[in-house]
């Protein structure tokens, strides 16, 4: 991104928590190179911003709750208009899932505001960063990550394993499932374990962050019907 020297960049902020952003913009105003707002929809429900450099979007909820905000935000923003991401941080997992839908920065909620100050620096130097001390971590699980979809490469899933994965993309519990489909939980739970196998994933959450980088299903579209 371009901020033309001497200017501050506009920073926009949505959260999940209103409070939370107001609190955060009156400590970010105190700093001369950023000009910030705060916008009264949350993540999901940002409408298309008028002009700005930097979108900060505090987003709570699991990696399906995630994406799907991540999706919205880059979607309605102007290239190459930064999103900064401010996650709960339970899971160093979903930062790295973070980090590869397209955000400048991915830091826990936590974070202190002068560390977001800094990250903010960084953004508008063209950097892209996780927070200190995770970028290791983080580094490590997603090359195990992209391990695994190797070898998973050519994976044959039958339509009803299919259908199963595209629920649990919709967000939808083992309970869920076996209703829809009609089947037991049990049924359910040996479908789950041989998409994992199938997947060399360890984790639903691992499965589905695969599935959708294969393109295999999409998150939160309701791309199941019964008559798949």
């Amino acid at each position: 991104m371009e901020v033309a020297p001497g200017t501050p960049a506009r920073v926009l902020i949505c959260d999940d928590y209103p409070l939370f952003a107001r609190g955060l913009a009156e400590t970010l105003r105190e700093r001369d190179d950023l000009w910030v707002t705060v916008a009264p929809e949350a993540p999901r429900a940002l409408p298309e911003p008028g002009p700005v450099d930097i979108l900060v979007a505090g987003i709570d909820g699991d990696i399906t709750a995630i994406w799907q905000a991540c999706d919205h935000l880059l979607g309605i923003l102007p290239a190459p208009s930064p999103v900064v991401l401010l996650l709960p941080g339970r899971s160093e997992f979903e930062m790295t899932a973070a980090a590869t839908l397209g955000a400048a920065a991915v830091l826990p909620r936590s974070v202190a505001p002068s560390g977001l100050g800094e990250a903010l620096t960084a953004v508008v130097e063209g950097r892209t960063l996780v927070a200190s001390g995770m970028a290791e971590r983080m580094l490590s699980d997603f090359a195990g990550l992209l391990r695994r979809r190797r070898e998973a490469s050519g994976i044959d899933l039958s339509a009803r394993e299919l259908q199963v994965l595209e629920l649990i993309a919709d967000g939808r519990s083992n309970r869920d499932i076996a209703a829809l489909l009609h089947i037991s939980d049990h049924t359910v739970k040996n479908h789950v374990r041989r998409i994992l196998e199938k997947l060399g994933a360890e984790s639903r959450t691992e499965a589905l962050v695969m599935a959708v980088r294969a393109g295999l299903v999409v998150v939160g579209q309701g791309s199941w019907s019964p008559n798949a």
